[in-house]
């Protein structure tokens, strides 16, 4: 079972892109190696943490945690 249940991962949304914008996900994703999925939400959550100023405050936590 899981620790936490709020960490189980659901479908939240969904996303309409021009073909252009596709095939430059689809890029990304041939390039990384990671599934759309993971590639997608990491993108969205990235730019959300930016976009409140916190991505500063997280980065530096979890660098130190990984020290």
């Amino acid at each position: 079972m899981h620790q936490d249940t709020r960490r189980i991962r659901q479908r939240y949304a969904a996303i309409n892109l021009d073909d252009y914008e596709a095939k430059l996900i689809d890029a990304l994703v041939d390039y990384t190696g990671m599934s759309k999925a993971t590639l997608l939400r990491q993108l969205v959550l990235k730019e959300a943490l930016e976009t409140l100023g916190v991505s500063d405050i997280v980065n530096t936590s979890m660098g130190q945690r990984a020290s």
